[in-house]
């Protein structure tokens, strides 16, 4: 396996682990969390009754992100215009997943999984925005959302970008994974920080060795600096800039984990979130399980900031620097990680061609199938 191959898996798997380790506090208080899993808070996952650690609606998302990219790629559309309705169709394929009884899709080989038919948790605007695409006479979505449903679910645009600039680029992979983002959530803030996460993502895999200045100069130096190049004098944006710069300042503070994070909130919005995984990368650069632990212990939606950092950290450190406990009984992980080789483009002509052109569950477990 080679770097950026571990860099795929991580960025990836690593967004799986912080969702699936903050699916279980997702709607507790940080004083609920340490009374039940003490000071520190939760450090491991709480596994379901058959030994697996279940990952939420993020993770499910994410996966059918993919197959929406994935699938567009296959039919060689390239331009994020054209990329787009598939990545709509599959979030279709979700919903479906979510509101109906499990009865594979012939045009989504996600659909075939079992386990990605369990309704975990899933955003009210998600649903309500894809109920009415989803409709014989689609209806357009109207809503002022910047829920954290956008955000979370488009690293793996950021993945494929790295891996392959020559056909998405980071700059046109942001605008891809901010018009992603708008399907569901229509406030400029969930745009632009959809957009961020995943030039963040791309960029974090180009480097190697990645510490605190290097992180920031990625964030504020590279990032942000392209986002005002193309948004000029945008309020949200600068709003934006603002909270993520307060997130870097306190992560070099004294302050503690639990104390600096409430100054940035509690994660429910996608600028928080944002806020609070960049905080958490910026405060354990060197440290997978620091970074994840700090990202889910708060008030707030764990499970959202969690998935969005561990896509960060897995992005800098990679899949081999996740701890063996993180990695064991996690929920679909042969999935996850054969996902991130497809991303990568790592995987066989084969397996690509029967997953996104003949929409077949080429080389899953028979076990994991309806």
């Amino acid at each position: 396996m080679n770097d950026l191959q571990d860099k795929c898996r991580g960025s990836l798997i690593g967004g799986a682990v912080g969702d699936a380790l903050g699916y279980e506090v997702e709607f507790m208080s940080l004083a609920a969390i340490r009374k039940r899993f003490g000071e520190n808070g939760i450090s491991d996952y709480v596994l379901d009754g058959n030994g697996v650690a279940e990952f939420s609606d993020d993770t499910q998302m994410s996966l059918f992100t993919a197959e929406g990219l994935l699938t567009a790629i296959s039919d060689n559309k390239v331009y994020e215009k054209d990329i787009l309705p598939y990545i709509s169709t599959a979030y279709e394929h979700w919903y479906y997943t979510q509101c109906h009884s499990g009865m594979k899709m012939s045009k989504s080989w996600l659909t075939h999984i079992r386990a990605l038919w369990s309704r975990r948790a899933p955003g009210m605007t998600c649903l309500s925005a894809l109920q009415s695409i989803s409709m014989p006479n689609a209806a357009p979505v109207i809503n002022n959302s910047k829920g954290c449903g956008g955000i979370m679910r488009v690293a793996p645009i950021g993945i494929f970008s790295a891996t392959h600039p020559k056909i998405l680029d980071i700059e046109h992979a942001g605008y891809l994974a901010g018009y992603a983002a708008d399907i569901t959530h229509k406030h400029p803030l969930s745009t632009y920080s959809s957009i961020a996460l995943v030039m963040i993502v791309a960029d974090c895999m180009s480097y190697d060795n990645i510490d605190r200045v290097k992180f920031k100069f990625i964030v504020i130096d590279r990032v942000f600096k392209l986002l005002e190049l193309y948004f000029k004098n945008d309020k949200y944006l600068a709003e934006l800039r603002g909270l993520v710069s307060k997130a870097l300042e306190l992560a070099e503070s004294d302050k503690s984990d639990s104390d600096a994070i409430r100054f940035l909130g509690e994660g429910w919005v996608a600028e928080e979130t944002l806020a609070i995984a960049i905080f958490s990368v910026m405060r354990h650069i060197d440290d997978f399980e620091k970074c994840i632990c700090s990202a889910v212990n708060h008030d707030g939606d764990s499970d959202s900031t969690g998935a969005v950092a561990g896509n960060i950290i897995g992005a800098i450190l990679g899949y081999s620097a996740i701890p063996d406990k993180y990695i064991e009984n996690l929920e679909l992980h042969d999935v996850l990680m054969s996902v991130a080789d497809d991303l990568g483009g790592f995987s066989s002509s084969e397996q690509m061609a029967e997953r996104y052109g003949n929409h077949n569950p080429f080389n899953v477990n028979t076990s994991n199938l309806i």
